[in-house]
């Protein structure tokens, strides 16, 4: 005879607490371990969710705001806690707020190093927001631009980060360096050392391998036609058809190209500058598995602020875009709209107006 109680049981299976519970559960934590930061602005997060159904969502009206001036690197992170205080030590990175989980997982945080301004997450794997952790790698690059980049790339390893490439005069008219920091995003510190010269680069560049392509000989590139030369952050993106990348960004997004420069088969991208019409620089290449500097397409994602969402969405839906997340209005933007939709080669584009649809 069997017993009676192994009978009767059921299976333990764990569940997750209420999220109230969990909510209030790690307050007490926090207030009895004395971890509260008065300094920075905590808010609550709502459970985070990947869409709202389109039935219910409809596009705003285009908007009358100001235009948006920058392209915002949305940082995905396995630890976004650890981050923070990573990029504070290492960069001088401000914290200006952080949007706290009732799971406890960084949803959103920004900060800022000098005039750049960064977003930064913890992973959401349920809604496909992964780290480079996770991918093995990082699809884009960060670009940016300081005042001294021997001292800063100098700091960075000295708190952890892997030296690519130590800072050495480009012929680009800058002095620049690689690094890697301790979450896998890849940082290209840029110091600006003459005024850009287009044709200067071009002859530079003979005999390099690469062919730099741009503006006519009658036609001048100076330093203030290259947004965020002056302080700012570039983005990075790499594709196996970079070509077909920039077709792409501009003709379905709406970036306008302004610089391409290919190695000697034409196809291969090593350096591009294509301008958000809003302003803010988004630099295209080609993805090469020997090259430590690129990372598999695919795994990036990047978010471009706008004044014209809805004009942004009409012109991917008419594109049979793959969509990642319809159009919805953000927790963080009332009256605001945002979306994200996936490239040819599965990189993951957000636009949002950010609080400028809001006015």
């Amino acid at each position: 005879m069997s017993d009676p109680f192994e009978a009767l049981a059921s299976p333990y299976e764990p569940r997750e607490p209420r999220p109230a519970f969990a909510r209030d559960l790690r307050a007490r934590l926090e207030a009895r371990l004395g971890l509260d930061d008065p300094e920075v602005p905590v808010i609550p997060l709502p459970e985070r969710k990947s869409a709202m159904p389109s039935s219910t969502t409809a596009p705003p009206t285009t908007s009358t705001a100001p235009a948006a001036t920058d392209v915002t690197p949305y940082l995905a992170v396995s630890d976004g806690e650890g981050a923070l205080d990573w990029y504070h030590r290492a960069f001088g990175a401000e914290e200006q707020f952080r949007v706290v989980g009732h799971d406890g997982r960084l949803g959103h945080a920004e900060f800022t190093i000098g005039a750049a301004r960064f977003m930064v997450s913890d992973e959401y794997p349920e809604i496909g927001v992964l780290s480079p952790t996770t991918l093995g790698g990082a699809g884009a690059a960060l670009h940016l631009s300081v005042g001294d980049v021997d001292d800063l790339f100098a700091r960075a390893v000295d708190a952890g980060a892997t030296a690519l490439s130590p800072p050495a005069d480009q012929p680009h008219g800058a002095r620049a360096g690689t690094l890697l920091d301790p979450y896998g995003h890849r940082w290209m510190l840029s110091q600006q050392l003459e005024a850009f010269d287009l044709a200067a680069y071009r002859d530079r560049s003979e005999g390099s391998g690469f062919e730099v392509i741009g503006a006519g000989p009658d036609e001048e590139v100076t330093v203030a036609d290259r947004p965020g030369t002056g302080g700012g952050i570039w983005a990075g993106a790499f594709y196996e058809d970079a070509l077909a990348g920039i077709r792409f960004l501009v003709d379905v997004l709406g970036f306008e190209e302004q610089l391409v420069v290919t190695g000697p088969d034409h196809r291969t991208v090593v350096h591009s500058q294509l301008r958000w019409p809003e302003g803010g620089v988004v630099q295209v290449g080609t993805y090469d598995a020997a090259n430590e500097f690129t990372h598999v397409p695919g795994g990036q994602a990047l978010y471009v602020v706008t004044a014209d969402p809805a004009a942004v969405w009409e012109r991917c839906r008419a594109a049979g875009v793959p969509v990642v997340r319809e159009p919805v209005e953000p927790d963080y933007d009332p009256g605001g709209m945002g979306f994200s939709v996936r490239d040819p080669e599965g990189n993951i584009w957000s636009f949002g107006s950010y609080g400028l649809g809001s006015s």
